[in-house]
């Protein structure tokens, strides 16, 4: 064996990889790389832009195959490719567009491959105006939207109905669906519906509790239960919540309160129209100062001083909105 064959032989880099190299030789029919030590590859002269000369380092990706020189055989027109097939393999997710070659077809559906992925796509979930005809399929590349994707198997299911133009999919206000998280920020959420349609999730409606960010309460590409709380008339816009699935605190304890019960709290703010008031059990409630008063016209901050106690019984209780106004024995003390 040449001292070139076994360095080459030698070599770590597998079928894909993308390397770069320096242009030690351009001949009539192909470009001579530098790899590194004694190691060499070679590549088609047409390949080259003339921009290229020699001493110039290039991108070149590995074929997998060695030529009757023992040089590793590498291409550079399809780094580009590979280099923007990488990243969308990098950002892969539930949602994400795909475009895959139909290598074979059975009773359930097509298959393919993407990127060493094994792609299949239903029959329930093509578009209605494709794949009439069978037997022109194979071969052709078509574009569709990730619903399922395991990482560890490496198989997708795919979905060309998504893509159909305009395409809306009823749904219910109040209707219970389950979901995937294709896109997660701080403020809101994109979730992909079982039924194939896109919902948002709002901050305020994923908790009951204060949350700083989405990424406290749910991940990315995980699945959760929403519930459809808005949409428009063409369910163009979707709106669903988390927090609507469970028992809402505030109504537990609203629930719990009627009109005369005894309230004690402190003042937490002052307004033109009366005192806020923090109730011990946690709740917010409001003293009207005109309710509270017998005098015409009194300012709030004569009857009520921030951070001071009070004593009182409600007189008005809100469940739907969560309010509650109570008449303090300020009035009295104004007598």
């Amino acid at each position: 064996m040449r001292m070139k064959d076994f360095n080459i032989s030698m070599t770590q880099y597998n079928r894909g990889d993308i390397i770069t190299g320096t242009i030690v030789m351009i001949g009539a029919k192909e470009v001579v790389v530098a790899l590194g030590g004694l190691k060499e590859g070679v590549f088609p002269r047409e390949e080259l832009d003339p921009a290229f000369k020699i001493g110039d380092a290039i991108l070149v990706m590995v074929t997998g195959q060695i030529d009757d020189k023992g040089c590793l055989v590498l291409t550079h027109s399809g780094v580009n490719k590979a280099l923007e097939d990488k990243e969308k393999l990098k950002n892969l997710k539930v949602g994400s567009e795909l475009n895959f070659k139909i290598s074979s077809i059975n009773t359930s559906g097509m298959l393919g491959d993407f990127m060493g992925y094994r792609v299949f796509l239903p029959y329930s979930q093509c578009a209605t105006k494709d794949y009439v005809n069978r037997d022109s399929l194979i071969n052709r590349e078509i574009t569709a939207i990730v619903i399922e994707l395991n990482n560890i198997k490496k198989s997708i299911v795919c979905s060309t109905k998504l893509l159909e133009a305009n395409q809306t999919i009823p749904v219910q206000i109040n209707e219970v669906l389950n979901g995937t998280v294709i896109k997660l920020e701080d403020k809101y959420a994109i979730v992909l519906l079982e039924n194939g349609a896109k919902g948002k999730l709002s901050i305020s409606d994923a908790s009951y509790e204060h949350i700083n960010s989405l990424k406290d309460v749910i991940e990315l590409n995980k699945n959760y239960d929403f519930k459809i709380i808005d949409t428009n008339s063409d369910y163009s816009r979707i709106s669903v919540g988390l927090k609507q699935l469970k028992e809402n605190p505030l109504d537990i304890q609203f629930n719990q309160l009627k009109i005369g019960d005894e309230v004690s709290g402190e003042v937490v703010k002052i307004l033109p129209v009366g005192a806020v008031i923090r109730l011990d059990n946690g709740l917010t409630a409001l003293a009207i100062t005109k309710e509270n008063s017998d005098r015409a016209n009194v300012a709030t901050h004569y009857l009520y001083k921030l951070n001071s106690r009070v004593n009182g019984v409600i007189s008005k209780i809100n469940r739907e909105n969560h309010k509650i106004n109570i008449l303090t024995n300020r009035k009295r003390e104004t007598n």
